[in-house]
């Protein structure tokens, strides 16, 4: 890790870094709606409290090793991209329903019974999709 980047990245998010001896805690505030990934490192603490401001700051503890802190920048990337993907679908949710909606109200009821939403081909393609990624994925991390 190297911290300059790591601060660029996460400035959105971070509060503070201290060191505490041997042990440095990075201090992330994020909303209250996000989850936060359960910890795969037994080397990583990861402590949330209650803010003022109704966020939760997260702590990720760990000794000052450069494994450890690549474990805690690999960590924070993933739990913010996890929670801006699931938020970004629940707004396009949201949308979509509004648009099926908009379509229901302005539609004749003899045009409605008419309407028809083949996704089982397009589930199967999403998910088709979905494990190439998964698969390309894994070949660059080898």
């Amino acid at each position: 890790m190297i911290y300059g980047d790591f601060i660029n990245k996460t400035s959105k998010y971070l509060k503070s870094v201290r060191v505490l001896k041997n042990y440095i805690s990075f201090d992330m505030i994020f909303p209250t709606s996000w989850s936060i990934i359960k910890n795969k490192s037994e080397s990583i603490e990861i402590l949330q409290t209650d803010g003022n401001d109704g966020k939760i700051v997260t702590s990720l503890i760990c000794e000052n090793k450069r494994e450890l802190l690549d474990i805690v920048e690999t960590t924070v990337d993933s739990i913010v991209k996890t929670n801006i993907e699931r938020e970004e679908k629940e707004r396009l949710f949201k949308s979509k329903v509004q648009e099926l909606k908009n379509i229901f109200e302005n539609q004749k009821l003899e045009n409605l019974k008419g309407l028809k939403f083949d996704l089982e081909e397009e589930l199967s393609n999403l998910i088709e999709n979905e494990q190439k990624e998964v698969v390309i994925g894994d070949r660059k991390g080898a």
